[in-house]
């Protein structure tokens, strides 16, 4: 009976030069995680790239850009019905002299242009129907949903054709330089219909149905309105009342600079 031969058994575990490959990869990790961490970033190249993405138009056609704009009430109470929203987004006194000039200009403007809202509404039995708020760039109007539309429902009541009509005619004499973005807002209260799956729905269908009215009564240029349904998710109060979902049930009408073509945040204002 002949000899087994002997088998010479391979290495156990991975090549040698692959232990070797590992550890370089490893070292040149750790070589430019020190290079980062001992780098430095130009705050003003930064800034600089960060302000050109600014007053950007968004691709959803009557979407809102974030911004970090801060906007505060000051409390005038000169006029009633009128609050008076500051632009926030960069103090005056860091800003250069010719922009703070600018800010102030526009603010100033938009002030007086607010005032002659309001008072044309109060002339017209509405001061208390309609809520008029501004800052440099957006002149605001906020008419409670209840106003405007039965439970459910995006159609027009006559009550409410009466007031977005009122409403056109300080809008018309506006936009020379404004574009207007009109928003739906519900509370929370679910919707689950053939027309309005959601609130989502029901929310832009009343946008529409304000859009609708000024463009086809009013002639007012399709191409300087948007439409947008914001739903439950923008509340201005809890819900957990039904005043709270009252005040949450809403439509906004924003006049917006042309030049600034960004929509700010107007729902977070301190009372």
């Amino acid at each position: 009976m002949g000899r087994k031969r002997k088998t010479d058994e391979g290495k156990s575990g991975s090549p040698a030069w692959m232990s070797t490959y590992g550890d370089l990869v490893t070292l040149l990790l750790c070589f430019f995680v020190l290079l980062f961490s001992m780098s430095s970033i130009d705050v003003a190249k930064f800034k600089a790239a960060m302000s050109s993405f600014k007053n950007q138009i968004d691709i959803m056609p009557g979407g809102t850009s974030l911004t970090d704009n801060e906007l505060i009430s000051n409390g005038i109470s000169q006029i009633n019905g009128l609050k008076t929203i500051f632009d926030n987004k960069v103090p005056l006194e860091e800003e250069g002299e010719e922009d703070a000039d600018i800010t102030k200009s526009k603010l100033k403007e938009a002030k007086k242009d607010a005032e002659e809202i309001n008072e044309y509404l109060k002339k017209e039995g509405y001061e208390n129907e309609v809520e008029v708020e501004y800052n440099s760039n957006i002149i605001k109007l906020t008419i409670e949903g209840e106003i405007l539309f039965e439970s459910g429902h995006a159609e027009l009541t006559p009550d409410a054709v009466k007031l977005v009509d009122v409403i056109s005619v300080k809008v018309k004499e506006l936009l020379a330089d404004k574009t207007i973005q009109i928003e739906g807002h519900t509370d929370n209260r679910p919707i689950n219909t053939v027309r309005y799956p959601s609130n989502w729905e029901l929310s832009q269908a009343r946008a529409i149905a304000v859009g609708y009215r000024l463009i086809k009564e009013h002639n007012i240029d399709p191409s300087k309105i948007a439409a947008t349904g914001y739903g439950e998710y923008r509340p201005l109060i809890d819900n957990s009342t039904p005043e709270g979902r009252a005040i949450n049930r809403r439509v906004e009408i924003k006049l917006v600079s042309e030049e600034y073509k960004n929509i700010d945040e107007l729902n977070e204002v301190e009372e």
